[in-house]
């Protein structure tokens, strides 16, 4: 197979994550039967409305090729979360930003980023393909399978040697990460989007008139809630919240994303701001105080830390899909050593003890506590069972 070609990354939007992998089978048998290009390494992104999936192909069947471990799943993360990657806060939003931000020096152009960014909409799903040579001698069955599968192509050649360059941007990316298991199949929180303007409908004169005479809201002091500084006070009325009514509609993501864009760190109640911020918006002051007083009752803030049982001995929890050595000391950090304290910690609370070791959650987090439950009765048999239904 000649070589001049260099290597080229392939996208290609549609709209839905099933429709990606009937298209990559497909292509995969072109490939196989083609002598003048190899697969080099394939990874799919889903979007969900408020997440990005993203899931790393190291099956290629008999395809020439082979995938080189997660590499490409960082990549694919960092381009299609865009600016947004640094909602995800820690180390794994900037990890993500960084890498975003070195890909044009390997050859991957800006404008073929911004394009995927812009045509990944909610639930629509995105299939990677990197692939050396070309697509000349079966380009029919090609476009015959992007033509079936309704797909929008989106290409970007890369330069010869561009291996090596993918290879020291991604390996040290993926070490911090938590490892080639975690990013091997991992999800990302992005900020929802608002909603497409539509055509505003005439307006009466005398409506516009009123409007222009009404007096702007006033901005309300943020301060009074619970976690809120003159700081973060200041960050949020950058991000265009300055009133209790505006904070009680805002997301968490939306939250992080401007604390980080003021180089703060969110503290630990940013979650609890918005509910905080509907009693104050109604001006129920004695509602916000006993809110406040059950989120600072012992009981609560020990289901932020799952306690292990005196003297009860660390479980192996690498024997459970989706944790690794990385993984595992980081929810021993968080308070879970056991597969009875994994069985009953929701999994919102792996997210947040994952997440505050500086790793990515894996796609297949939800699933823990129930492969905990079989764990410790010793099912495991069951647990093997359970994990091939999945």
């Amino acid at each position: 197979m000649t070589q001049e070609y260099g290597q080229t990354l392939a996208a290609f939007v549609l709209d839905t994550g099933k429709q990606s992998r009937r298209l990559l089978k497909r292509i995969q048998e072109i490939d196989e039967v083609d002598p003048n290009v190899k697969i080099v390494d394939a990874a799919i992104a889903d979007r969900t409305r408020f997440r990005v999936k993203v899931h790393q192909t190291t099956d290629l069947g008999g395809a020439k090729g082979a995938a080189r471990g997660a590499g490409l799943g960082v990549i694919v993360g960092a381009i299609v979360l865009g600016p947004a990657g640094a909602v995800i806060g820690g180390a794994a939003g900037g990890v993500l930003n960084g890498v975003r931000n070195r890909l044009h020096d390997i050859g991957i152009e800006d404008k073929f980023m911004r394009q995927i960014t812009k045509e990944v909409e909610k639930g629509k799903s995105v299939l990677f393909i990197l692939y050396e040579g070309n697509w000349a001698a079966s380009i029919g069955m090609i476009e015959q399978a992007i033509t079936a599968e309704k797909a929008l192509l989106i290409s970007s050649t890369l330069p010869p040697k561009t291996e090596a360059a993918l290879k020291a941007l991604v390996d040290p990316a993926v070490e911090q990460l938590g490892g080639a298991e975690v990013v091997s199949d991992y999800e990302v929180e992005v900020p929802e989007e608002a909603p497409a303007e539509a055509a505003a409908p005439a307006v009466p004169a005398a409506a516009v008139a009123a409007a222009a005479v009404a007096p702007a809201a006033t901005a309300d002091d943020l301060t009074q809630l619970s976690g809120i500084g003159p700081k973060a006070s200041a960050a949020l009325a950058t991000a265009g919240i300055t009133t209790y009514a505006a904070l009680a509609e805002a997301n968490e993501p939306q939250l992080r994303h401007a604390l980080h864009a003021a180089d703060m760190v969110p503290p630990a109640n940013v979650a609890s701001w918005p509910m905080q911020a509907s009693y104050a918006a109604s001006g129920d002051w004695q509602g916000l105080m006993k809110y406040n007083k059950r989120g600072s009752e012992p009981s609560h803030r020990g289901a932020s830390k799952p306690k292990a049982a005196t003297g009860a001995a660390p479980d192996d929890l690498t024997q459970l899909n989706g944790i690794g050595p990385r993984i595992s000391m980081i929810l021993s950090d968080g308070g879970v050593t056991t597969y009875a304290q994994l069985e009953h910690t929701d999994p919102s609370q792996l997210r947040k003890i994952i997440a505050e070791g500086g790793a990515l959650p894996p796609s297949s987090l939800d699933t823990w506590p129930t492969q905990a439950s079989y764990a410790v009765r010793g099912d495991w048999q069951g647990l093997a069972t359970y994990n091939s239904r999945k």
